[in-house]
């Protein structure tokens, strides 16, 4: 299981504050990043779960995350919250991915 990834630089930055496809775009980046390096893909997710400060965002944040997923349709939940720990961040993503090891 991946922890709640939110869109931030590699200084830990929100990327384009408010921005729910510009998040979604660096939340998915740093997902394929982390099930890669555990020998996954996203293939391998079996469950997303979104926590997202407003679901009117809702389509903008599907067009980007079916783009990774393709054809693919894992599990998944999104909830509305009042907000989220960092100033800007419009969303968060938390993934659990079965991965074989051999």
């Amino acid at each position: 299981m991946l922890s709640g990834q939110v869109g931030v630089d590699d200084a830990g930055a929100v990327v384009a504050p408010g921005d729910v496809r510009t998040q979604s775009e660096r939340i998915f980046e740093l997902i394929g990043a982390l099930l890669a390096a555990h020998g996954a893909t996203f293939a391998d997710v079996l469950h997303v779960r979104t926590f997202m400060t407003d679901l009117g965002d809702l389509a903008g944040y599907a067009d980007v995350r079916n783009r990774y997923f393709g054809q693919t349709r894992p599990a998944s939940t999104t909830v509305e919250v009042s907000r989220l720990f960092l100033d800007g961040a419009v969303l968060e993503v938390e993934v659990t991915a079965a991965v074989t090891t051999g």
